[in-house]
């Protein structure tokens, strides 16, 4: 029969230290039984035991002792640690599990409260060991997949850019033709090339897009702060995208409710990509009126909100606005087109990037407004990575 565990038993009596062996072995238990507690400590650290049953009373070296020694050892530091003493006073008690003990068994000992003990802590024992496997096995399962899912994103990060050079020939060829350089069009084929240059600007959207998100997910990209005045950062947006709202029939306006425009020490780039990521949206989602940007300076922080007057959110859908890859249900927003990836890639610029908040407030029907918090000098410059894609 093989034994259920290997038990130290450690007591100077040699009638007490007799009678515990031969329980513990008539039971099935492998046992260490010893009178000394300084030889009882080097067979412990030699080879730890699965429990340990300590007397109280030993010359030398008192069952107190040994057990604070055991327990800042690393190899014993776990083996579970039950005194067999005469000793009934409270103090006594607390004083052994301070030292680190898990239970105490009275003597004269009775024989159904050893085996009790000694099996219920026995089991705690290895269910603990078990649990602390299996945390280490999904530990390591997940940092495996976090491995995984850099090399993921470096690696569509990587595709991305290859796409990015003939893109970006198919773009300035047919920019050169509309132009007429290399000769005239006629209607067909104006309007051919128009739908060549649509799509391709469409496409190198979403690859630029695609790279950004997958160097955040990589951990590949860098936070750069420098000091901008904001309303310089607004009128840049602005004038990005006013040519599709003009296309469309619409306007596209600023308002701000400080005396002076603020000043900011952040990541410009960032923070204009974002900017012009809800200012596109507003433009593509809007039939008619158009988009306005709010700015106010609440002190630390600056709050620029871009409202539109466009169909509106329908409340089903608000939870998919900021997830990868979404497409909402409405019709509109269905012909609009689009990727799914502008407002995830803006709530993870402006949360990891810019230490700011996004919000949005939307009456379907009756329009949108995302609203970006963000400090004026940013908390942290601290380089996420050693290199960023280029």
């Amino acid at each position: 029969m093989d034994p259920k565990g290997e038990i130290l038993v450690v007591d100077d009596t040699p009638e007490s230290l007799r009678l515990l062996a031969d329980l513990l072995l008539t039971e099935g238990y492998r046992v260490r039984p010893t009178m000394d507690p300084k030889l009882a400590l080097e067979s412990a650290l030699a080879n730890p035991p699965e429990l340990i049953l300590l007397d109280v009373k030993m010359p030398g070296m008192d069952g107190f002792e040994l057990c604070q020694r055991l327990k800042q050892e690393t190899c014993t530091e776990q083996v579970p640690i039950i005194f067999v003493s005469a000793l009934q006073e409270l103090r006594e008690r607390v004083r052994g599990f301070e030292a680190g003990g898990v239970d105490f068994i009275t003597k004269p000992i009775q024989r159904e409260e050893v085996l009790a003990r000694v099996s219920a802590q026995l089991e705690l024992s290895r269910m603990r060991q078990s649990l602390e496997k299996r945390s280490q096995e999904l530990a390591a399962a997940n940092q495996k997949l976090q491995d995984l899912d850099k090399l993921k994103s470096l690696f569509i990060a990587s595709v991305s850019h290859e796409l990015r050079t003939p893109l970006n020939a198919i773009i300035s060829f047919s920019g050169i033709l509309l132009r007429e350089i290399l000769g005239g069009l006629n209607e067909r084929q104006r309007d051919s090339l128009e739908r060549i240059d649509r799509a391709g600007r469409h496409l190198f959207s979403l690859i630029t897009d695609v790279i950004d998100i997958s160097k955040i997910e990589a951990g590949r990209s860098d936070v750069y702060p420098e000091t901008f005045g904001l309303q310089e950062l607004v009128e840049e947006a602005l004038n990005t995208i006013r040519p599709q709202a003009e296309a469309k029939g619409l306007t596209v306006t600023v308002s701000v409710s400080a005396v002076t425009w603020p000043v900011l020490h952040t990541d410009r780039r960032r923070l204009l990509q974002c900017l012009v990521n809800l200012l596109g949206n507003a433009v593509k989602f809007t039939e008619e009126g158009g988009a306005t940007v709010l700015v106010s300076d609440t002190g630390e922080a600056v709050e620029i909100a871009v409202r539109d007057t466009g169909i509106g959110i329908a409340e089903g859908d608000l939870s998919k606005l900021f997830k990868a890859f979404e497409r909402l249900d409405s019709h509109l927003r269905v012909k609009a087109g689009g990727t799914g990836l502008g407002l995830y890639l803006t709530r993870k610029l402006v949360t990891d990037f810019l230490n700011g908040e996004i919000s949005v407030d939307s009456q379907h029907g009756e329009g949108s407004t995302f609203c970006l918090t963000v400090p004026k000098v940013i908390v942290s410059t601290e380089t996420l990575s050693e290199g960023e894609l280029s």
